[in-house]
C-alpha cells in the first residue's frame, strides 16, 4: 500500500477527472443524430411553412422567378453583409 499522499492526491484528482469528462461533453457531444435529426426535422417545417405562406399570397405563388430572384439577392445582401462584419472583426 503507498502512502505517499501526493500521489494519492494525484490519483485521486485523475479519477474526478476522468468521471467529469464523461459527464461534462455536451448534451449534443452525446446525442449527435438526435441532435442533427431535430435541426433537420425543424429546418423541414420552415421550408413547408414558407410554402404554405407563399400559396395563399396569389403575388409570389403566380410568379416562381420573382421568389428565385428575391431568394438570391437576399443571399446576396446577406452575404456581403456577412463578410463586412467580419473584415471589422479582424
Amino acid at each position: 500500500m503507498d502512502t505517499d499522499p501526493i500521489k494519492q492526491a494525484e490519483e485521486i484528482a485523475r479519477e474526478v477527472n476522468n468521471f467529469m469528462q464523461k459527464r461534462g461533453r455536451s448534451v449534443f457531444g452525446r446525442y449527435p443524430l438526435l441532435f442533427s435529426l431535430l435541426g433537420t426535422f425543424g429546418v423541414v417545417l420552415i421550408i413547408h411553412g414558407f410554402d404554405g405562406i407563399v400559396e395563399k399570397i396569389p403575388f409570389l405563388n403566380e410568379r416562381p422567378l420573382f421568389l428565385l430572384i428575391a431568394g438570391i439577392l437576399i443571399l446576396s445582401l446577406t452575404g456581403t453583409l456577412y463578410k463586412r462584419i467580419e473584415k471589422k472583426l479582424d
